[in-house]
């Protein structure tokens, strides 16, 4: 495999823009877009997400052996790029423009066809960084670009809505912004990594498991089970968040004319302090520096219980940019401790599985997202809050709790988690001796 340049990684990083761009108006823009102008009402829009969410627990697992599988003659994992690329464009464009209303099946359908090309894409796109990257920090610095390029792209599609925000756009017009940033990254981005990054055309593809020895993966495997754990639980936060900040921008601290822009300040704080994270894990290691981030959002979430909503501006962008400081790190972290656990299942198998592994994965943070939306929307609407509609204390109060106090518990959670984990850096690079060893004498 050709050395780790600057082209690659920033196309490998260049691939995750649209993906993010199409997965922040996912889980904080399209459900109340759907629910408030569209119409179908809160507590159905719950409902369809959380089960088109769920559907990929089934979808994820069967797509990550596939990748795994059936090579090509242009290598493992281009012509999955290729294939799931144009279904994507297709169902977003549905997704983006929906007309002026539509009944709960056509969000239903459209949502499970994109999440379906969506899985394919996205991916495809994180087992090909464990082809390209072998050491311990080098897949620090090839996940650290993938969440680089993330944060770029939400910002990006927010900086749409921002300015149109400020030039008085509906909520409907900020959504198509979005839409169409979408559709002309995604294509560009693509032929970019396509080009650029390398991949191996002598590739074999492994074979599949069968069904019931994928629960034995986990088994005895306590890597594998402390970054799942974390997976979950760091996405369940950040969806819950993510889910509420709109109306927690327009009806705790009346702010919806700039909400846009105090999140544009969240993500931009997260792009400018990756590089930070990406050292900070060479020096201390994956799992230290996943501590530190998780429980820096913990704390940071707790503070918002203490604003006082009546003259808040500064303490939330203080808050907001503090939160963005550590958000993007638990994301590239447990990808990248996730390429260190296929490496260590490689020697035990000699069956190298990226795809599958990171199905797993993928698998637990929709999982993690699909309850988020789902449980919250519904309990909000349980609790008689109603978009358009003026929110009493009480609701404020409990869109404030969701915001923060959820999400404050499970990053905890996570932290607790990350202590006393096992695959360390000096573990790692015996396993890629051993493998080094058994690949010498093999050829």
């Amino acid at each position: 495999m050709r050395k780790l340049t600057l082209p690659i990684l920033m196309a490998y990083g260049g691939l995750a823009v649209p993906l993010a761009a199409l997965g922040l108006p996912l889980v904080v823009y399209l459900p109340p877009f759907y629910a408030g102008p569209v119409g179908l009402g809160v507590g159905t829009v719950g409902i369809i997400f959380m089960i088109a969410r769920f559907w990929d627990i089934f979808t994820d697992p069967i797509m990550g052996m596939i990748v795994d599988r059936y090579p090509s003659r242009w290598g493992k994992r281009k012509h999955w790029i290729a294939i799931g690329v144009p279904v994507l464009l297709i169902a977003s464009w549905y997704i983006f423009f929906p007309g002026d209303s539509q009944p709960p099946i056509y969000l239903a359908f459209w949502l499970f066809i994109l999440y379906l090309a969506f899985t394919f894409v996205g991916l495809t796109q994180q087992a090909w960084g464990v082809d390209i990257s072998q050491s311990y920090n080098d897949r620090s610095k090839v996940y650290g670009w993938r969440e680089i390029g993330s944060i770029f792209g939400m910002m990006s599609v927010l900086a749409l809505p921002a300015i149109l925000e400020s030039s008085g756009a509906n909520f409907k017009e900020m959504i198509g912004g979005m839409g169409y940033f979408f559709i002309i990254a995604l294509p560009l981005t693509a032929l970019f990594g396509l080009l650029i990054i390398p991949d191996d055309k002598k590739s074999e593809g492994t074979s599949f498991p069968k069904i019931k020895e994928i629960p034995l993966l986990l088994k005895g495997n306590k890597p594998l089970q402390r970054t799942l754990a974390i997976e979950f639980l760091c996405s369940s936060g950040s969806s819950i968040s993510g889910a509420t900040y709109i109306y927690l921008a327009r009806y705790v601290f009346d702010m919806g004319d700039i909400s846009s822009r105090i999140l544009f300040l969240y993500f931009l704080a997260g792009l400018l302090i990756m590089p930070f994270w990406m050292k900070l894990s060479y020096i201390i290691g994956k799992s230290k520096t996943l501590l530190i981030s998780t429980l820096l959002c913990s704390l940071t979430l707790s503070a918002y219980i203490f604003i006082d909503t009546r003259d808040a501006l500064p303490v939330l962008i203080a808050l907001t940019i503090l939160y963005g400081i550590g958000y993007g790190a638990p994301f590239t972290l447990t990808r990248a401790l996730m390429a260190d656990i296929v490496d260590a299942d490689e020697l035990r198998t000699e069956n190298k599985r990226p795809g599958l592994f990171y199905s797993i994965l993928t698998t637990f943070s929709k999982v993690g997202a699909a309850i988020a939306v789902g449980a919250v929307y519904s309990y909000l609407e349980w609790s008689g809050f109603r978009p358009g509609e003026v929110a009493s204390e009480e609701v404020k109060g409990i869109i404030l709790f969701v915001f923060a106090v959820m999400p404050m518990i499970l990053y905890f959670g996570a932290s607790l988690l990350c202590i006393g984990y096992e695959l360390t850096s000096e573990k790692h690079k015996e396993i890629q001796k051993a493998l080094e060893a058994r690949n010498n004498l093999s050829n």
